[in-house]
């Protein structure tokens, strides 16, 4: 009976025992790829334009082509710009504006109306866009991060010592 129990008890390390190769590489990919479809859904919702206190006119001055694929700002292609912004408080200041989707294919000298916290009116914010955002980046970072673990596991498992 105990040798029964013992034998259900420890595992066999040839039956099964080691972590999946292709199941550790499908979780790391997997999760980058929801973590990224959630930074490109992040990217058509934004700040509330309506609940800033400051709103200005901003210039822009030069802009930078940016993508396709990003560390943190989703797949597809973005303008980063350098835009002058006159505020509605007599005050002024430089701004280097990369948030993905906030420009939408404007030009050296063309103007656009801009909240404080890099908001605009034609870039609404979305609560369904926002949740689905959050949720795909956290099942991404979920899944990149137990994928992870499985590597270091099976390093240390084949690791002398």
């Amino acid at each position: 009976m105990t040798r029964e129990l013992e034998a259900s008890v420890v595992a066999d390390p040839r039956a099964g025992g080691r972590p999946s190769m292709r199941l550790t590489l499908m979780l790391v990919v997997v999760g980058w790829l929801l973590f990224n479809a959630g930074t490109t859904i992040g990217r058509f919702t934004g700040p509330d334009f309506t609940g800033t206190t400051d709103r200005g006119v901003g210039t822009v001055e030069k802009c930078e082509r940016r993508g396709p694929i990003t560390l943190f700002d989703g797949v597809g292609w973005f303008d980063a710009c350098y835009v002058w912004v006159e505020w509605d408080r007599n005050a002024s200041e430089r701004l280097l504006i990369d948030d993905p989707g906030f420009f939408q294919g404007e030009k050296p000298g063309d103007t656009v109306r801009i909240g404080y916290g890099i908001s605009r009116p034609e870039v609404p914010y979305s609560a369904t866009l926002g949740l689905l955002m959050y949720l795909f980046c956290g099942a991404g970072v979920l899944l990149f991060g137990v994928g992870l673990l499985r590597v270091a596991a099976g390093l240390r498992r084949r690791s002398p010592g």
